[in-house]
């Protein structure tokens, strides 16, 4: 790192208080966003994180306005967590993020409209790699890891936030993908159970007016799950709709979600052979196809 002056720290800290202050002001929830982006490793949050560990009095700073002071249950932790982040103790900045993230959630409730929705889905997002990374560490030296089970239990605070009546119940969905890759990742699929039956039966989610990149993970998801339970035509269902309606240019998402499909169709022996617009999965349904005629 080059040198940074004592003076330049705190005008950097004291920008990046100022941002905040003014994207809720404003209701601007894509500066908000970026704001608490942790592992983006974006240039401003870096710099942030050496500013605080040459200013170590950013506290004060938060405590000696109003207009920071207000949100000082978020920040102060917020920065704690970007200095363990940039040092590598990912341990402690999941801790730090959680208690941020804690904070950060009443508030967005208060909010009357869904403008900070985009900033509570990267709260989501980070909270869960941020667990991801700790448990690394944690089983690294031997321990065992816990976090990732406590991201999933703050994602389930953040679901019955937005499963309500409003606007912000469109965020659900993406709240329920967060929460399915937790559930995936620690080998309990059995607790993504509740949180369908939420999204398919309550009256107030209409499954039409969630984001379209909401809808295909979904569909992708709750499509393994149906492989699992050795549902096949519901399974194909949902895998289908799932590459039907993934980005083409998204080559990974489609290369797994086809190896998924095709495993489904070889189990379906009075399937139909069928064709889909991409190479890649017309290969993997050819050769289930020719396998099962």
């Amino acid at each position: 790192m080059a040198y940074l002056s004592m003076g330049e720290a705190h005008r950097r800290i004291t920008e990046y208080l100022n941002r905040f202050s003014d994207a809720v002001s404003f209701q601007d929830g894509a500066s908000l966003k970026q704001l608490l982006s942790v592992s983006s490793n974006s240039p401003s949050l870096l710099s942030l994180a050496d500013s605080l560990n040459v200013f170590q009095d950013a506290n004060r700073l938060i405590k000696q306005s109003e207009k920071y002071s207000q949100f000082g249950e978020i920040i102060a932790p917020f920065f704690r967590c970007m200095q363990s982040y940039r040092t590598g103790n990912l341990l402690d900045a999941y801790h730090a993020f959680e208690k941020a993230a804690n904070a950060f959630l009443p508030e967005f409730r208060n909010w009357e409209s869904a403008w900070a929705l985009e900033a509570l889905y990267v709260v989501a997002y980070e909270i869960r790699i941020l667990a991801e990374r700790a448990d690394r560490e944690l089983a690294f030296n031997g321990k065992s890891p816990e976090k990732l089970k406590g991201a999933g239990s703050f994602l389930m605070k953040v679901f019955g936030v937005l499963a309500g009546k409003g606007p912000k119940r469109v965020g659900a969905l993406y709240v329920t993908c967060q929460l399915f890759k937790i559930y995936f990742k620690l080998g309990t699929v059995n607790l993504c159970r509740s949180v369908i039956r939420s999204i398919e039966t309550a009256r107030i989610f209409d499954f039409e007016e969630f984001p379209k990149r909401d809808k295909v993970t979904y569909m992708y998801y709750t499509g393994r799950l149906e492989v699992f339970n050795e549902n096949f035509p519901a399974a194909d269902h949902k895998l289908s709709y799932a590459l039907m309606h993934c980005h083409p240019h998204n080559e990974a998402n489609i290369r797994f979600g086809s190896g998924v499909l095709a495993a489904c169709i070889l189990h379906m022996h009075n399937s139909k052979p069928v064709h889909y617009r991409w190479p890649l999965c017309n290969t993997f349904a050819c050769l289930s196809n020719c396998i099962l005629w």
